[in-house]
């Protein structure tokens, strides 16, 4: 079924299996000895996940849709922080779809409903025999109950909207979408910053910035530039930055 969904795009090997360690971690190993650009692999019951900042993601069997998605990337190192990027957008742009509910997307690919977050994206760069391949993770709550949350700031599909979510179709309606904006990039960046700053939480609001080495900037996000970097009005000193975590700040009056 989701092969037909997927006709057209640039995915032609949907593997759908019952459970693994992690998606991520089994198209990266398979690279080594195989060319895996084009490669879906999709469960829904992932027990050994990881996040940004080798952070864990792990959720009930069941309860989480977990995909990774090989891109051949070649020689195109210089842009890959882009991937994640487009990795949120085609996640908000699915859970829209499909659920009829838009979710926030914090800087750089939280992705947000009522300010708590509902995926987990990780992007992976490593070699094959063809050359560079960049594999795209990502974990969407779609069943989990309140007390199977893993921290309060978490939710899931069902919280919000009280019935249950069709996992092929989120996952088709992702892959597609995540297929579409692969096609600006490496060489249209330009544009994919545009339809970041269009859809971005973050552009436009007070945020504290935490860097690593835990260095503060609180600021003013001015946007994102062609590099996927975060760009920050810090009281007239601009700060520009490729990695960090960002906490969005009420405004006075708030």
């Amino acid at each position: 079924m989701l092969t037909e969904l997927l006709a057209g795009t640039r995915w032609h090997t949907i593997e759908v299996v019952d459970a693994t360690g992690s998606t991520n971690a089994d198209l990266v190993e398979r690279s080594a000895g195989e060319d895996v650009g084009g490669t879906v692999r999709i469960t829904t019951d992932q027990t050994a996940g990881r996040g940004r900042h080798a952070r864990v993601w792990s959720a009930p069997r069941g309860s989480q849709l977990a995909m990774s998605a090989a891109v051949k990337v070649g020689d195109h190192t210089e842009h890959l922080g882009w991937l994640s990027l487009i990795a949120g957008l085609a996640a908000v742009q699915a859970v829209d779809d499909v659920v009829g509910v838009r979710p926030g997307l914090k800087w750089p690919n939280d992705v947000l409903i009522e300010d708590r977050k509902v995926a987990g994206i990780l992007s992976e760069y490593t070699r094959s025999p063809s050359g560079g391949i960049a594999v795209i993770g990502i974990g969407i709550n779609t069943a989990m109950t309140e007390d199977q949350l893993p921290v309060p700031t978490a939710t899931s599909l069902q919280i919000v909207t009280g019935k249950p979510v069709s996992a092929s179709d989120l996952a088709a309606a992702f892959l597609r979408a995540l297929s579409d904006l692969l096609a600006l990039w490496p060489d249209d960046v330009a544009r994919l910053a545009e339809i970041y700053r269009e859809r971005s939480d973050t552009v436009g609001r007070r945020v504290r910035l935490t860097l690593p080495g835990d260095q503060e900037v609180v600021g003013l996000v001015t946007g994102v530039d062609s590099a996927g970097r975060i760009v920050i009005d810090a009281d007239g000193r601009e700060v520009v930055a490729a990695a960090g975590d960002v906490t969005h700040l009420r405004a006075i009056g708030d």
